[in-house]
């Protein structure tokens, strides 16, 4: 391991894993600059590279209240990262013979027909739809604001997901939908509960958060990483900026409510030691098994991780003017005519112009979070990026002046 060649950045063994450590020091550089500029208060950055680490950053500041600055020890809401969690959730519980992609939702959840009319749509919804974002189900429930500001839990919010409308027949569309996650945690709670295809009096979501922290995080050894962080982590979490809920009690991320809902569609903190760990496990080198683990068996079967990488679905965006209330985040403009995804992962596949940049391939995986986070992995390269900051996406700094793209240029050219 390398020395820290400015305050923050620590190099690895760069000349072994085939990276330029000046450029990767050039790409550090301009995540430094947008702190310089006022564009971000902080971030960590890490780049790995045929299951090595092979730089890191950590600059700027994780509370601009407290000037706290930001360390390896700095735990980050990493908000919708939290999908290719929760995906991996299901898909274990496909491997264990539990369920199936294919499935009908209502079969395994069966309040999820008490509806009137029950239509033909909402029968064909699938688990597979649901984590390709191509279900028919909106963004959000239309109380979930409501139920934020009371202050209900996480099983409230899956009582209300199991009554949205469906807002067009499944795999004609993609709409982004955290509805869709929630019903596929609940799916896999009910599975490890026994009470699939049963009408329950409260959700088993419950039961989701356990298998997670016992199947996911502690084999990874993912030591900083919960979804229901502990209050003595205070201290340690990055505060989101510009969250537009800014000081209230159900804040995203910096609420203390917030963190104690174990959101599986984007309640995770984490750090990217740990990220990384998790990401590792989807590259084909790795076999299912995370490189960053001494002695680790195999988490995943490699049919499972390459499920989860390729497209399953290519529909393209769903109008901008289709239930734009129930809507998470804003629309691309215009709609792309092909929006690809896996299983919790999206994929790169004929996308232009977007966060990834030019130079990756269009087998990348990846996913973005509210809270400003990203993580991606190009296969063709074995390389993986984590890039968590704690300016909310809705600021738009992401794609403004393409820097997240610009970022993610510089990576790959310091591949040789």
């Amino acid at each position: 391991m390398g020395g820290n060649t400015a305050p923050g950045i620590i190099l690895g063994d760069t000349a072994a894993a085939g990276v330029s450590a000046e450029a990767l020091q050039q790409a550090f550089a301009l995540v430094q600059s947008w702190i310089a500029e006022g564009v971000l208060p902080g971030a960590a950055v890490l780049v790995a590279r045929g299951g090595q680490i092979v730089g890191e950053a950590y600059l700027g500041v994780a509370d601009r209240q407290t000037g706290r600055v930001v360390d390896q020890e700095t735990i980050w809401g990493l908000a919708s990262i939290t999908k290719p969690v929760t995906a991996t959730a299901v898909l274990m519980a496909v491997e264990r013979g539990l369920l199936a992609l294919d499935q009908p939702l209502y079969t395994l959840l069966p309040e999820f027909l008490d509806q009137a009319p029950t239509s033909a749509e909402r029968r064909a919804i699938t688990l597979r739809h649901t984590l390709a974002h191509c279900s028919g189900l909106p963004g959000f429930s239309a109380n979930n604001l409501a139920l934020r500001q009371a202050g209900e839990p996480i099983s409230a919010f899956i009582t209300a997901f199991m009554q949205q409308p469906v807002l067009f027949a499944p795999g004609t569309y993609h709409y982004y939908s955290n509805v869709g996650i929630g019903l596929a945690a609940e799916a896999v709670a009910r599975a490890l509960d026994g009470t699939l295809g049963q009408v329950v009096a409260t959700p088993a979501i419950a039961r989701y958060h356990q298998f997670v922290q016992e199947m996911i995080l502690a084999p990874l050894e993912m030591r900083n990483s919960a979804l229901l962080p502990p209050a003595t982590w205070a201290n340690r979490i990055a505060r989101v900026e510009e969250t537009g809920q800014d000081g209230t009690s159900y804040e995203m991320a910096n609420s203390r409510y917030y963190q104690s809902l174990g959101i599986p569609w984007g309640g995770l903190f984490s750090t990217p030691r740990d990220l990384i760990r998790f990401v590792d496990l989807f590259l084909p080198s790795s076999g299912g098994r995370s490189r960053f683990v001494a002695d680790a068996a195999p988490l995943l079967a490699p049919a499972t991780v390459q499920a989860m990488t390729t497209i399953q679905y290519a529909p393209p965006d769903a109008p901008a003017d289709l239930a734009p209330e129930l809507r998470d985040g804003f629309p691309n403009d215009p709609p792309l005519p092909t929006v690809d995804w896996g299983l919790g992962w999206a994929v790169k596949g004929a996308k232009r112009g977007g966060e990834l940049g030019d130079l990756t391939a269009a087998a990348t995986f990846s996913h973005a979070g509210a809270t400003g986070t990203l993580a991606w992995a190009d296969p063709t390269q074995d390389l993986a990026c984590i890039m968590l900051t704690n300016r909310a996406r809705r600021s738009g700094w992401p794609s403004e002046q393409f820097r997240a793209a610009r970022f993610a240029n510089m990576i790959l050219a310091a591949v040789s």
